[in-house]
């Protein structure tokens, strides 16, 4: 059982995620492009790629997150950040085929702990309510990872290992963060027969599933912008790559907007409101994806961006800070590593998915097909809150 002294700061957390953001930020998001442009390699290939990137960032993140409810969480974050210390040297040297999707894999392991770990952190804040760290985690880390897209796109021009100098700086400075701010004081007493008999109430764990689930399908549409979108723009309507660039920055202007202004209105502290953001979420997902079919200019790509961006903002956030509420102390670091597994193996399907039916029936059927799956996954979540969340136990 672990019992804190002294809670995390919710400040050295969120500047931290920012930091691990903006340097995973400056690895993966042009790998499509770089994949197929530089080093010549198909879609279906390119979608192999990033599911073993996303597979790793699945697998480290549930790797994380068990060994965060039993070990000194500092050192596993030292060890994460280290690791991608060594990786992005890899890179450096390292970035033909096949080397870079090796690495890549790699990167995907240790990016996934860590962003597990720094989750895991966030159930240790005491200064604020769960659903308010969680919505601050969400902003701040979408915030480094949209910079950095937005930044990788001029850089990129200069040379892929531009990115990979700058990401591992950013890491550095990450390891000094860590080593001086992440001083939690925790005591372990072994209690191994209370660890083996703890179970969760059966609606308890029906939700957590629930959430999980329907976080990994958003996560299959989402990771269409991040990789197929790239290709469909650059490639087939010849729109260059600063505008694709352009739309993450809209992304990360949007959540900025959305995030401060429900924080400002208190929104994180509505139950009822959590639920609706949810909801609302899985909606606006599936809408954006019946905008794509139309959209053959900036403008129309921007506007499904918008769309997508306001579910993205609503709903993320929320499923971690559901699972929070409903894990108790013992178990929130393997809870939280399965939320930051779920848009992992969105992420490692969702391009081989995408990439399939793209070289079979076209971008329409892909589309549409995203759409119909999204609403299928928003029907399923509904009917389980509402008819769960009020025989479950809150453990805050």
């Amino acid at each position: 059982m672990q019992t804190q002294q002294a809670g995390m700061s919710l400040r050295w957390l969120l500047t931290a995620s920012f930091i691990n953001n903006v340097a995973y930020g400056f690895i993966w998001p042009l790998t499509s492009i770089y994949l197929h442009d530089q080093l010549y390699q198909t879609l279906v290939v390119i979608g192999w790629v990033m599911m073993a990137n996303a597979i790793g960032q699945a697998v480290g993140s549930l790797v994380s997150g068990r060994l965060f409810d039993r070990f000194e969480p500092r050192k596993l974050m030292q060890f994460g950040t280290l690791m991608m210390i060594v990786i992005n040297l890899l890179f450096i040297f390292f970035h033909g085929w096949p080397s870079y999707a090796v690495i890549l894999t790699l990167a995907g392991f240790f990016g996934g702990w860590n962003t597990a770990t720094i989750n895991s952190y966030g159930t240790y804040v005491r200064s604020h309510d769960g659903r308010f760290v969680f919505n601050m985690l969400y902003f701040i880390s979408n915030f480094g990872m949209v910079f950095a897209t937005a930044a990788v796109g001029p850089i990129y021009n200069f040379g892929i290992t531009w990115l990979f100098w700058l990401a591992l700086v950013m890491y550095l400075v990450l390891m000094a963060i860590v080593q001086f701010t992440f001083k939690i004081k925790v005591e372990r007493t072994q209690q191994t027969e209370q660890k083996q008999t703890l179970r969760l109430p059966k609606w308890n764990v029906r939700l957590i599933y629930t959430g999980v689930i329907g976080l990994g399908v958003l996560w299959i549409s989402y990771s269409q912008w991040q990789g197929n979108l790239s290709i469909y723009m650059s490639s087939i309507l010849k729109l260059p790559v600063w505008q694709y660039s352009m739309l993450w920055t809209i992304n990360g202007i949007l959540i900025a907007i959305i995030q401060l202004g429900m924080n400002a209105l208190n929104l994180s502290a509505n139950r009822k409101s959590m639920f609706i953001q949810i909801y609302a979420g899985l909606i606006m997902f599936g809408l954006a994806f019946m905008i794509l079919p139309f959209a053959k200019t900036f403008t129309g790509f921007a506007i499904a961006m918008v769309v997508t961006t306001i579910g993205e903002a609503t709903a993320f956030p929320m499923i971690p800070a559901l699972v929070n509420e409903l894990s108790p102390i013992e178990l929130k670091g393997r809870y939280q590593g399965m939320t930051a597994a779920a848009p992992s193996v969105g992420r490692a399907v969702g391009p081989l998915i995408g990439g399939a039916v793209i070289e079979q029936s076209g971008y329409g059927t892909m589309f549409y097909g995203g759409a119909g799956v999204v609403f299928i996954a928003f029907i399923g979540v509904a009917i389980m809150i509402m008819t769960g969340y009020r025989h479950a136990t809150q453990y805050e």
